[in-house]
């Protein structure tokens, strides 16, 4: 299972996660929401290396 971060400092809004894969990356009250489990790892890794600004880190977590 991934936990991903996102550094709100450091985005710098390109969108590029929220069009890629809306389903994990939505944008609700102003504030970046992400369901991890809405997707592959590898998709979600995919988007998080297109990430222009670094605000995205992804790591493996045990359940």
């Amino acid at each position: 299972m991934l936990k991903i971060e996102w550094d709100e400092n450091l985005c710098c809004h390109a969108g590029i996660c929220v069009t890629s894969l809306p389903e994990v990356f939505r944008v609700e009250a102003g504030r970046l929401q992400i369901d991890p489990e809405a997707a592959e790892d590898q998709e979600i890794l995919a988007v998080v290396a297109r990430c222009p600004s670094g605000a995205l880190q992804a790591r493996e977590i045990s359940e």
